[in-house]
């Protein structure tokens, strides 16, 4: 799981499945093409290099993936400052504070803040 390929049709969904936001947009997904593939960020072990590419596809840095209003956030990271390794590190061991679902579909990627923002894709 290394390069991330996706058609103009399939979309590829990376989500937490206990979230209530992911589960909206694999509805809207769904409503939209007959090919989605979920990736449960919560049980899936992903790599450095998934992330570098999904991160590369998003145009973002890992740290503007990040919750900055979850307690463990506020707790251990806000005010903190690390190389561009360690906050693609900090999302490889805390799946959990990704801010949302992120979607790629053909050469487009695009977090979701809003559920219906998957409709931009």
């Amino acid at each position: 799981m290394h390069k991330i390929n996706s058609s103009s049709t399939e979309i590829l969904l990376f989500l937490k499945s206990d979230c209530s936001k992911s589960k909206k947009v694999f509805a809207y997904a769904k409503s939209i093409s007959n090919q989605v593939n979920v990736i449960d960020l919560l049980k899936t072990k992903s790599t450095g290099t998934l992330w570098e590419n999904i991160l590369s596809k998003l145009n973002m840095s890992p740290k503007e993936l990040l919750d900055k209003s979850s307690p463990y956030y506020q707790a251990n990271i806000r005010g903190r400052d690390f190389e561009e390794r360690d906050w693609t590190n900090l999302l490889l061991n805390n799946p959990s504070l990704i801010r949302g679902p992120i979607v790629i579909k053909g050469n487009k990627a695009r977090l979701i803040d809003n559920p219906t923002d998957i409709y931009r894709m």
